[in-house]
């Protein structure tokens, strides 16, 4: 390539890039990153905050290119306090005790009922 371009004696000049062209600007990126930074807000929060004519999933892409920024799903409940600890740790070893009771309750992985087979009971 390096030959080309001196035998040529024309100067080098990349090919334009192909591809979709990025759909929010400089400006608007900026924006993304203040809001974000700023305050706790969520994708879709920001996406209605934003007044611009774009998806959450872009405005994802933006936050994970600001580098910056890190990706944790948040907790789907909260841990259990100490008092429920010690409630739950009381009922089980008020339970204990129960071994005719026990013996009855059946024990399975499934998820529901209605994905097992009971036509033959």
């Amino acid at each position: 390539m390096i030959y080309r371009v001196l035998t040529h004696k024309t100067p080098y000049e990349p090919k334009p890039r192909s591809g979709r062209s990025c759909v929010t600007d400089i400006r608007s990126d900026r924006q993304i990153q203040r809001m974000v930074s700023s305050q706790k807000m969520s994708v879709r929060e920001i996406t209605g905050a934003s007044q611009l004519q774009i998806s959450k999933n872009i405005v994802h892409g933006r936050i994970i290119e600001f580098g910056y920024m890190i990706h944790a799903k948040m907790s789907r409940r909260l841990p259990l306090s100490k008092l429920h600890i010690s409630k739950r740790l009381q009922w089980a070893r008020n339970h204990m005790s129960c071994v005719d009771k026990w013996m009855a309750v059946l024990f399975s992985d499934e998820k529901n009922a209605t994905s097992m087979d009971l036509t033959g009971i």
